[in-house]
């Protein structure tokens, strides 16, 4: 950039200074604003309106560029001249300053705009979708050279040849009154590498490309198993390498602007997985944008302004950052771990670690040719995270990703007589004998109801209908439970659990699996139950059972009662037959979803739920096969259950791309 633009006046006479070679070797480390500019109407999904301290907040964490997804469709006429709402015009011109006032690199795109992808055909709609990007060039054509327009995102349901004349057509419109400002365009259906490097490149100097990947998928979006093993590594570096020949080879800078992992994948395997992206992202001269949406891909905690993880990932890891993390063993008197070296120039190396409830603090520091470590110093069990830092008398410190470790106990005991059988039942507030950190999280120290161990951090409250349920559960707490799985198999959990309004979420944690997440439902009563149900697989064995609460919206849980199932029934002759199950296709799906039922229940309705735990959509049955109509959901995962009266009868887990 050859101006500052502190020294400058913005006007459109000194744009064009900026090419797309000297933007994407600025643009950097960037992160986006996401599910709050484009749904139906702002703050309609599971974040609030867009604050301006949230531009503070990325500027002092150390982004430089953040994209602003935006929905237009809600606020725009159906008639011509198709005149978008000028308040809200203004609104996302307020929104967009908040970035480039603070130096930002911002770009402003349509999104969810869903309307023109299944309808490009129609040449009313064309038209709409002109005069949109008309009003946009036109509102921001004097605006600073770092804001960047984006054509459309992920323009699933479009030809290749659709995409190419869009990209076309729009770009004329906008270069109308914006003629060097940078567009960003992109390939057809999901915006992958391959749709880009397949798409016709149009014929202009200021053009950046981008694409997205959530690959695999089936980790990245379904949280389904663990990732990071060499090949899975080699995989998404054998990407990037691909994508950055094909932009050299082509002269056509590219960014990558949406990537990330659910929350609810393994944690280890999800750090992992990020880190792999940006190392490739810096490796390869790639600025990228990390999905952030406030919810399963969530960055930055928006209500505390604070920050998981994930931040530091996004901004402190290099190609040469240590890496391969594990704990080689984890008791607590002793937590080994070892690490991989990429350098030979570490001046210093240092150890942290954090509990649950705190942040990484420095617990050793090392010459720069250590690779292992013993921490002594880790006296309770518990659930611990450790991470690796590098740096030379110069240069930036870089960061390995971190991980969790579970510290093994010495002393905890199973509550009663010995480990729980499954199949069974399990009393919620039976969990281990141990205490705080080793076999139980609660966020303050007293058991508030003071019922059943009043001497613990638990909160135990009586039943009206006699013994005990935990009560005021918080967000991130959890209990374990020693179980002894009598034989290896698929199981069902039931979980009886009460709320006034519903929407809490939580899963069952065994060594080797994870059930799905469960949402509670409202059963107006803080002592009323309802039964919610949850499927994994588990080996043979004694283990540890960890009940992990991701959401609380406040709730209690009674007990759990395991049976084991086949794909035929239950293996329990005294089990009661399974409920009715729900098929879901296809899954994952970007417009409806046909829900099919293995019998009819013509008193039943379809009820769905998103990550939240709240209740967003409602329709009845019809037959064995019932359509539910996707289009003003947000991409995400969730929930859909068959409900009749009071219960639950089934229920399964559905992606909206």
């Amino acid at each position: 950039m050859l101006f500052a633009a502190s020294a400058v006046p913005l006007t459109q006479s000194v744009y064009g200074q900026l090419t797309p070679q000297q933007a994407v070797a600025e643009m950097g480390r960037g992160i986006n604003l996401g599910n709050t500019l484009e749904p139906p109407f702002e703050g309609g999904w599971n974040n609030g309106p867009a604050q301006e301290h949230y531009f503070d907040d990325y500027v002092t964490a150390g982004f430089a560029t953040v994209r602003i997804p935006v929905r237009w469709d809600e606020h725009t006429s159906d008639a011509s001249p198709f005149a978008v709402d000028a308040a809200f015009m203004d609104r996302v011109e307020q929104v967009v300053d908040w970035g480039l006032d603070r130096g930002l690199y911002v770009i402003l795109n349509t999104h969810h705009d869903d309307w023109i992808k299944s309808g490009y055909s129609n040449p009313t709609l064309r038209a709409r979708f002109d005069s949109i990007w008309v009003q946009i060039a036109d509102r921001f054509k004097d605006k600073s050279e770092k804001l960047l327009l984006e054509i459309i995102n992920e323009p699933f349901g479009m030809t290749k040849a659709q995409v190419d004349d869009m990209n076309e057509r729009v770009l004329g419109l906008i270069r109308q009154t914006n003629p060097t400002r940078i567009v960003v365009y992109c390939g057809n259906d999901y915006s992958a590498s391959a749709n880009l490097m397949a798409a016709a490149i149009p014929d202009d100097d200021y053009l950046i490309g981008y694409y997205h990947s959530y690959d695999p998928w089936e980790f990245a979006g379904l949280a389904d198993g663990t990732w990071g093993t060499p090949s899975d590594v080699a995989q998404i570096s054998a990407a990037f390498t691909e994508v950055s020949t094909w932009s050299a080879n082509n002269n056509m800078p590219i960014i990558i602007s949406e990537f990330g992992a659910v929350r609810e994948a393994d944690y280890n395997s999800r750090m992992l997985h990020y880190a792999t992206y940006v190392e490739e992202s810096v490796k390869n001269g790639i600025p990228f944008q990390a999905w952030d949406d406030g919810g399963d891909f969530e960055v930055y905690e928006r209500p505390q302004r604070t920050w998981n993880d994930i931040r530091d990932i996004l901004l402190h890891v290099y190609p040469d950052s240590p890496t391969r993390l594990e704990a080689i063993s984890a008791k607590d008197t002793l937590v080994s771990l070892s690490w991989t070296n990429r350098t030979t120039f570490n001046g210093t190396m240092t150890v942290e670690r954090r509990s649950e409830a705190s942040d990484f603090v420095e617990i050793a520091s090392l010459t720069g040719t250590h690779n292992s470590y013993d921490d002594t110093t880790t006296t309770l069990a518990g659930t611990f995270y450790y991470r690796v830092t590098s740096q030379f008398s110069t240069g930036p410190k870089k960061y390995s990703y971190p991980i969790r470790v579970a510290v093994q106990p010495t002393s905890r005991s199973s509550f009663g007589s010995g480990p729980f059988p499954i199949p069974g039942t399990i009393e919620a507030e039976d969990y281990d004998v141990g205490g705080e950190g080793l076999t139980y999280h609660d966020t303050e120290p007293a058991n508030i109801p003071g019922a059943y161990r009043p001497n613990e951090g638990v909160d135990i409250e009586p039943r009206d209908d006699g013994g005990f349920h935990v009560a005021y559960i918080e967000s991130a707490e959890w209990l374990e439970y020693t179980v002894d799985v009598q034989e290896a198999g698929i199981y069902e959990i039931n979980a009886e659990v009460a709320s006034l309004d519903g929407n809490g979420r939580f899963r069952f944690e065994f060594p080797n699996a994870n059930s799905s997440s469960i949402t509670v439902p409202d059963t107006d009563s803080w002592q009323t139950t309802d039964s919610v149900k949850a499927t994994v697989e588990l080996e043979a064995g004694e283990q540890i059972m960890r009940v992990y609460i991701f959401i609380a919206r406040p709730f209690n849980i009674d007990r759990f009662s395991f049976r084991r199932i086949t794909q035929t029934g239950v293996e329990d002759a005294e089990a009661p037959e399974l409920d009715v199950a729900l098929e879901l296709y296809p899954n994952p799906s970007s417009e409806d979803i046909t829900v099919v039922l293995t019998h009819e229940r013509p008193l039943a309705r379809v009820v769905v739920y998103n990550v939240l735990g709240q209740r967003i959509l409602e329709t009845p049955v019809t037959g064995l096969q019932t359509t539910l109509k996707l289009d003003k959901l947000a991409p995400g995962t969730y929930v859909a259950r068959l409900v009749e009266e009071s219960s639950v009868l089934g229920q399964s887990t559905f992606i909206r791309r």
